[in-house]
């Protein structure tokens, strides 16, 4: 089908010159991407040099996610999208409007590629820019497309396929952005859209929910969702597009408090979670003043800690617990890639080590019961999983011949051999 609409659009493109008009069908075309080819042909794109532009810098992009209605339902689209629902590699788009590209996530190898012909975080690819693709023409049509292939009207972009649909305000009907799906061949047929229409039907039904509690309750407002990330990396907390560095000690306080009982923590239970010696509860009261002072300064008020029993006042997001929601739902691969390395790795507080040594354990019994050879497979790429014998030997056992992975699981295999022998 690519080979036989690349050669059409070959003879259309020659036939400009001698065109009386415009609106000539493209041979071999659907009616929709025939008339999306004038449109963008009608702005003067070339087709061999389209390169979509990046308009927005890291700054602003952090700005536009934070203010931008789509960020409250990220994490349900992720969900709904990015565990590979459809057997096949996959990468995730969120655009705002006016085509410019909000988030790309997904599968790391497309993301690389991606990049290379400028389907970037911070890229502009409404149709009059970028030509026919299915973020794009969604926008100009404002109903869901899917593309394949040869359909794009940049040369370099044929080799990947679209299904793309508008997410509405679900009060006035207006366009708030476009959620897309894009990979290979797969990606541009009708099931892929069908996922992607499924998909925007429940991210603006969740919109709807928070639009009718608004209503119901005067004066409610949004805030923006604080997260804090202390998984492998240095502890950092963001809020409102700002992402800052968080000292260890207020980030094992968050933790244990965001993981802790409902009813909140009393200064001596912190003072034991935080130190194996005999910390003062007094030196937990003074910490958790500071910490009050940090959160108002970076959230704006949106965090607080209440009087003690100190409890997390506020929408705080942890990658600890996300990780958690995703083995709970049984979605491993979500898990291990969120998994990017150890619990607050520089702690030492006895709390901090017990959650850091339960999380590794939940993720190493979750992948080895579970049934998803992938996710086993990625997961022995992780520190945890590397020199892990049990792991190595499910894979030789679980990947056959011929499958992906065999080759790597039966080198790791055979280099632990020795390891197994010695014990």
């Amino acid at each position: 089908m690519a080979s036989g609409l690349t050669r059409g659009r070959e003879d259309w493109l020659a036939s400009l010159e001698a065109a009386s008009g415009t609106g000539a069908p493209l041979p071999g075309a659907r009616e929709l991407v025939s008339s999306s080819w004038w449109r963008a042909r009608s702005t003067g794109l070339d087709p061999d040099r389209v390169l979509p532009p990046v308009l927005v810098d890291s700054c602003d992009l952090r700005t536009r996610r934070a203010e931008h209605p789509l960020a409250a339902v990220l994490p349900t689209a992720r969900r709904l999208l990015l565990d590979e629902p459809l057997g096949v590699p996959v990468l995730m788009a969120i655009s705002d409007v006016d085509g410019t590209l909000l988030w790309v996530e997904g599968d790391p190898a497309l993301r690389r590629a991606a990049d290379r012909m400028a389907f970037t975080e911070g890229a502009r690819w409404s149709e009059d820019v970028a030509g026919t693709n299915a973020p794009g023409t969604a926008l100009a049509l404002g109903r869901p497309v899917r593309v394949r292939q040869g359909e794009h009207y940049s040369t370099a972009v044929a080799g990947w396929s679209c299904s793309a649909a508008p997410v509405r305000d679900p009060l006035t009907g207006q366009i708030l952005g476009v959620l897309d799906l894009t990979g290979g061949d797969d990606l541009g047929r009708e099931r892929a859209l069908e996922f992607v229409r499924a998909a925007v039907g429940a991210v603006e039904g969740e919109l709807r929910v928070a639009a009718i509690r608004r209503r119901l309750v005067p004066g409610l407002t949004t805030t923006p969702t604080a997260r804090l990330t202390v998984l492998g990396a240095s502890p950092t907390l963001e809020h409102g597009g700002v992402t800052r560095p968080m000292s260890l000690r207020h980030s094992e306080i968050l933790v244990l408090l965001r993981s802790g009982p409902e009813g909140g923590q009393s200064a001596a239970h912190l003072a034991a979670d935080l130190d194996d010696r005999e910390l003062a509860p007094v030196s937990v009261r003074a910490e958790i003043h500071r910490l009050r002072a940090v959160l108002a300064e970076r959230t704006q008020g949106a965090l607080d800690l209440s009087p003690a029993p100190y409890r997390l006042l506020g929408d705080l997001r942890c990658d600890v617990l996300d990780l958690r929601e995703a083995l709970r739902a049984g979605q491993l691969r979500a898990a291990v890639r969120a998994w990017t390395g150890a619990v607050l790795p520089g702690s030492d507080a006895p709390g901090i080590r017990d959650l850091r040594e339960e999380l590794t354990l939940e993720l190493r019994t979750a992948v080895l019961e579970g049934d998803d050879d992938t996710a086993l497979l990625e997961f022995s790429r992780t520190p945890a999983g590397r020199e892990d014998t049990v792991v190595a030997h499910d894979l030789v056992r679980r990947i056959a011949p011929g499958e992906p992975g065999r080759a790597e699981a039966v080198a790791r295999f055979e280099r632990l051999q020795p390891r197994r022998s010695q014990r």
